[in-house]
């Protein structure tokens, strides 16, 4: 696979994201607003679970259909149906099952108000599980621009819809069924789009099964280790209007693995590609180029949140919110290193070594249980954001562990000090204009141009093509 497709498949699929950027802040700002605290926290709660069980049918079949097809587009078709004869009874009994438990989960979490949510939320899974796997069958076929249109779709819908339905004054229920409706919606339209034609070839199930399953473990347990925070602030945090204060701070944080979604949805079937034909340098240069964007792109947010937490959450939500700043700060690096632990599991994956990247997903559940338990009670809201965040830290250390002893790839030195002093610039600047009480969208644009300037000046600017050939990049021979 050329890495002009990749860097093609990365732009059309990062626009989706910033469609999604745009829709969630939007959805998250009204909701938030309209709602209040308490109301809002419900909402964040469901929609978190729900994120947590859609787990299972999002990132196993799926990303085994898009392995197959990418390995072979001819039999494109029979993987497709193989994989939707598997995907649809196994998401219709994980709704089934999500509404059947809805009761119990909310006495769980000690308020029988979550009940009628969870039993509104619980098509969530199916209607995802569906459209997810025409979305990365798309994907295995490189079908990138088709991809952005439908994801942008979809988080068009449900911000409109969501929107819609709380501003007629049906509450946290009436986002919920936004939501639901936007995944219904979405599902049919990217079926219609599909239409496939018919296969005389039937491809194995057993193979898409056996590929899925510990993909599935890893996601059911990331999905735990990424959005159980929420339970745990719900049912040790005795303050009803906890829950929509570390929802909005979460709502925000959220926002920089997703960013990177595009980039590990192209990346993945690139990495296969190059791990097929054995090329270890095209490998090692998708390792040292991912760290390096997610280095320049993580670092600034991070600098800028940690200096204007309180700005931030006062512009999205207002002051009714402000008690989150901490956790804010805590949640974006925790979500910047998340999204480092999902770029270097997708080239673990790509290379072949799925039940390794299950595992190091697995080994994490146990310490964020554990530190849960001990730092929210203590800390607060604060405590379970520093959870979330040592344990993606502990993730993050694993894998890239991992890469560097089987690719010998890793962040390059020299880029990275250039990096890091770009930031150490931002945040010199940053402090400056908040002293002088500069407004924050004043000073979020003055520290971001000072940021790109520092890159274009040093160079790294042009290096962060994470995609450019191999012989037109003056770093990759070096890092090499």
């Amino acid at each position: 696979m050329s890495s002009s497709k990749v860097r093609e498949g990365t732009a059309w699929l990062l626009g989706a994201q910033v469609v999604f950027f745009a829709s969630g802040y939007a959805l998250n700002s009204f909701l938030g607003r309209r709602l209040g605290p308490e109301e809002f926290g419900l909402y964040g709660v469901v929609l978190f679970a729900a994120n947590m069980i859609r787990t299972f049918v999002s990132s196993g079949v799926p990303i085994a259909v898009t392995k197959y097809i990418s390995a072979d587009p001819n039999q494109s078709e029979a993987v497709y149906r193989s994989g939707f004869r598997i995907q649809l009874p196994m998401a219709a009994v994980v709704s089934l099952l999500f509404f059947l438990l809805a009761e119990p989960l909310a006495d769980l979490l000690g308020d029988p108000n979550l009940a009628p949510l969870f039993r509104t939320a619980a098509p969530l899974p199916l209607f995802f599980g569906l459209f997810f796997l025409i979305f990365q069958y798309f994907n295995g076929l490189k079908r990138y621009r088709r991809q952005s249109v439908l994801l942008s779709g979809s988080y068009l819908l449900r911000a409109a819809l969501g929107i819609l339905l709380v501003a007629l004054g049906f509450g946290a229920r009436g986002a919920v069924q936004g939501i639901v409706l936007a995944a219904l919606i979405a599902w049919i339209w990217a079926a219609f789009v599909r239409r496939g034609a018919t296969s005389p070839v039937v491809f194995p199930s057993k193979t898409l099964i056996q590929f899925s399953l510990p993909l599935i473990l890893a996601a059911v347990v990331q999905g735990f280790i990424t959005d159980l925070d929420v339970m745990f602030v719900k049912r040790l945090l005795p303050e009803h209007d906890s829950a929509g204060l570390y929802t909005s701070a979460k709502s925000l944080a959220q926002m920089t693995p997703i960013a990177f979604y595009a980039l590990s949805s192209a990346l993945y079937p690139a990495v296969s590609s190059a791990f097929a034909k054995g090329d270890r340098k095209l490998l090692t240069h998708y390792v040292q180029q991912a760290n390096r964007l997610l280095l320049a792109t993580v670092l600034p947010l991070i600098v800028v949140t940690a200096c204007n937490a309180e700005a931030v959450i006062k512009l999205v939500y207002g002051n009714a919110y402000l008690e989150a700043d901490g956790s804010l700060v805590w949640l974006t690096l925790s979500y910047g290193l998340l999204a480092a632990f999902i770029i270097h599991k997708t080239i673990i994956t790509g290379c072949g070594h799925p039940r390794t990247a299950g595992l190091m997903t697995l080994l994490l559940l146990p310490l964020f249980v554990i530190l849960q338990l001990v730092l929210t009670p203590r800390l607060d809201l604060i405590g379970a954001a520093l959870a979330s965040t040592i344990t993606f830290a502990a993730g993050v250390v694993m894998s890239a562990a991992f890469l560097r002893m089987r690719l010998k790839a890793g962040l390059h030195f020299t880029s990275t000090l250039r990096i890091l002093a770009a930031g150490g610039v931002v945040l010199l600047a940053d402090l400056l204009l908040s002293y002088f009480s500069v407004p924050f969208l004043i000073t979020l644009c003055v520290s971001a141009a000072i940021y790109l300037g520092m890159l274009k000046v040093t160079g790294e600017l042009r290096g962060l093509n994470l995609m450019k050939d191999d012989n037109t990049s003056p770093d990759v021979k070096h890092e090499a």
